[in-house]
């Protein structure tokens, strides 16, 4: 089996990572459960009427401390929209997709939070067939569980756009996420950086 990766924001309290990735990415800010020991923030997320969504989806997580966990699972439902389908993502977890709208995902690893963010757990991808209608929207139930932890539920957006053009950051978006970085750098924030899940036999 190929090895699961994740995205993690290294050096960056949880709460500001959170609003660095709902800002500076296509995907909008969603439901977000706090927690002891996970939270999670569940983004919104458009996809172009015959395309793939520039972001697969999938819940950011969080800890308040040093946790490790085993038998984590993902679940997706996605409901109110047609003609968009969910996919898993090749090598994230190991998937079984029941219906084009809906997958459940399971990492047979343990999975460590060390104080970082990490995002997109298990995602799939979200992808528009060209009978789509722009502008409608969905929702999806996303459920993060593990053993020994009440099941975590949240809701994003799925929103049908009319092209990719529309998913580029640009116009005030663009002033606010310059801010953000600037405010990481003086804060001396390392730039985040792509890194593969640490799990443990």
């Amino acid at each position: 089996m190929q090895h699961l990766y994740a995205r993690r924001l290294l050096g960056v309290p949880a709460a500001a990572a959170v609003l660095l990735l709902t800002v500076a990415s296509p995907a909008r800010a969603g439901d977000i459960y706090r927690g002891d020991p996970i939270s999670a923030a569940f983004p919104d997320i458009e996809v172009p009427v015959g395309g793939t969504a520039v972001d697969a989806l999938g819940p950011n997580l969080w800890s308040t401390g040093p946790t490790k966990l085993t038998g984590a699972k993902v679940t997706y439902d996605l409901r109110g929209v047609t003609g968009v389908r969910l996919t898993p993502r090749e090598g994230d977890g190991v998937c079984v997709t029941p219906s084009p709208t809906r997958v459940a995902c399971s990492d047979p690893r343990v999975l460590s939070f060390e104080g970082e963010t990490i995002e997109q757990y298990l995602p799939v991808r979200v992808q528009a067939a060209r009978t789509a209608t722009a502008g409608r929207t969905g929702t999806v139930t996303i459920t993060f569980s593990a053993e020994g932890l009440a099941p975590i539920t949240g809701h994003s957006e799925v929103r049908v756009v009319g092209g990719r053009e529309t998913l580029a950051a640009t116009g005030p978006a663009t002033g606010v996420i310059g801010l953000l970085a600037l405010g990481a750098g003086v804060l001396g924030v390392a730039a985040t950086r792509r890194r593969r899940a640490t799990s443990v036999a």
